[in-house]
């Protein structure tokens, strides 16, 4: 019965060394999930935080009000030029317009209509088919002598349009 009594009592302590191991080991994991929670939560707290300052920031209605004096009065200053230079602009378009609408009257009042000096010449000149071929041949021998479309087109009285065409068929 001794050794009866001796592997219970071993058997016994076994038991309570694997509870005690269970007991910490539960202890420990419990502590570990207490930690881990408390972290998240101040992380969760710190990025709250962070999104409340980030959604409660407002610019400025004045762009660079946070800048230097110097800064500051460099932007006056350009506001300043911009609105003189914007009024002045107006009052020449308001004179612009002014003038624009006094020839309007005068124009309606003589009657007359606006030519074009390029329709004036082909008005006064009808082109014939003999017009065109002489006009080609001068037009031919003034760029041979290294004349450039304008100057032909003023010593020939005709339309820089015309002579420009004349060179382009020809490939001068």
């Amino acid at each position: 019965m001794p050794a009866l009594k001796l592997a219970f009592a071993e058997t016994q302590s076994a038991q309570l060394l694997m509870l005690a191991g269970f007991v910490l080991l539960g202890w420990v994991l419990a502590r570990r999930t207490l930690r881990m929670r408390k972290r998240v939560n101040q992380d969760t707290r710190a990025a709250k935080a962070a999104l409340k300052t980030i959604r409660e920031h407002k610019e400025p209605a004045v762009p660079l009000c946070n800048a230097p004096p110097e800064i500051q009065r460099w932007q006056v200053a350009m506001y300043d030029t911009q609105r003189e230079l914007t009024a002045e602009l107006d009052t020449r378009i308001a004179i612009v317009q002014s003038l624009l609408r006094q020839m309007d009257d005068r124009i309606d009042t003589l009657g007359i209509t606006v030519t074009t000096e390029s329709t004036q010449s082909m008005a006064a000149m009808p082109v014939s088919k003999d017009r065109q071929a002489d006009l080609q041949k001068r037009t031919i021998a003034l760029t041979d002598q290294g004349l450039t479309a304008e100057q032909i087109s003023n010593i020939l009285a005709a339309p820089l349009s015309d002579i420009e065409q004349i060179l382009a068929t020809v490939g001068a």
